[in-house]
């Protein structure tokens, strides 16, 4: 039983417009256990690179164009050649095709490395290609939805950061997670389950791995990627959900005093919805009906097509 699917990708056919060479095997499923990764390349020396991650729900991965489309535009930020989502898209249906776990909601990550290290003598005599990996995994974490506590961290930054210093690639989404990872150990240290952070002068950004949504009423409201978060797909299909049902939605920079206020807050990533119950000392109801069903149109593929539309400038 393939519970864990590792797949080594062809960078001369995921990239650039047309296939360089359509002999070659798009993905090699290799064993989840081999050792992939040469400790020369940029992942590993420098953490150069990006990646999407979504969960696969029962054999089709959700809102895959919104990553892949994400996807290309951190490889534009990252000045890393254009992906081709066809052919991703494509690489992505092959490794879901060798799973075979009954688990219905696998992880999918897509990994991709700027290559060998070209300050290393083995990156020197290497091809330039980006690195792709992907792989489905049924063993990991997996999604819950139970209501999960948060706390404000400072991300110690303004929030007109974004335009003074684009350099720091606020709202690609790079292999570098040093400082999130950071951020879930101070959460573990003050027994909270995540966190959400917020600018030096008081604005909402998004979670270490997740973007955040507030319920006013029948109106959800985000904060504005162009602040220098990562633009959600998970929270764009939430949306679509809302919209569907007869609500509204809104992008905004969003005072985290605003935050607090809200009726409902929500966590959304990788396909799922997950309320909040509480942001440090304060408290939240949680409606079990709306994310339930939320969640169940987002799997369904209902809200999709609508979710690829949302944007801000909407």
């Amino acid at each position: 039983m393939a519970s864990i699917v590792l797949g080594i990708a062809d960078p001369t056919r995921l990239f650039g417009e047309n296939v360089q060479d359509s002999t070659k095997p798009l993905v090699t499923i290799v064993g989840a256990h081999e050792r992939v990764v040469s400790p020369f390349d940029y992942a590993v020396t420098r953490g150069d690179g990006i990646f999407e991650a979504t969960t696969v729900w029962r054999g089709t991965a959700i809102s895959l164009q919104a990553h892949l489309r994400r996807l290309a535009h951190s490889a534009a930020l990252m000045e890393l050649p254009k992906p081709n989502i066809v052919e991703f898209s494509r690489a992505v249906d092959e490794v879901i095709s060798h799973y075979d776990d009954p688990e219905p909601g696998p992880i999918l990550r897509i990994l991709i490395s700027r290559g060998l290290d070209a300050d290393t003598g083995v990156g020197r005599a290497g091809n330039g290609l980006p690195h792709v990996w992907m792989f489905l995994d049924a063993q990991g974490a997996l999604h819950e939805t139970d209501p999960i506590t948060l706390t404000a961290l400072n991300r110690g930054y303004s929030s007109d950061i974004t335009l003074r210093a684009p350099w720091l690639l606020n709202g690609a989404k790079t292999l570098s997670y040093a400082v999130n990872m950071a951020m879930h150990r101070e959460c573990a240290r003050r027994h909270v389950d995540d966190a959400v952070t917020v600018t030096e002068d008081g604005f909402v950004l998004e979670c270490p791995n997740s973007s955040i949504v507030a319920q006013y009423g029948n109106r959800l409201v985000t904060p504005n990627p162009n602040i220098g978060i990562l633009h959600g797909t998970s929270q764009r299909e939430l949306f679509s959900f809302n919209q569907q049902e007869g609500g509204s939605w809104e992008y905004a920079k969003l005072p985290y005093a605003r935050l607090q206020e809200a009726d409902h807050i929500f966590m959304t990533h990788g396909g799922w919805v997950i309320p909040v119950s509480s942001i440090d000392d304060r408290t939240y109801s949680v409606d079990p009906g709306f994310v339930q069903n939320a969640n169940d149109a987002i799997h369904s593929g209902r809200t999709e097509a609508e979710a690829l539309r949302i944007n801000p400038n909407h």
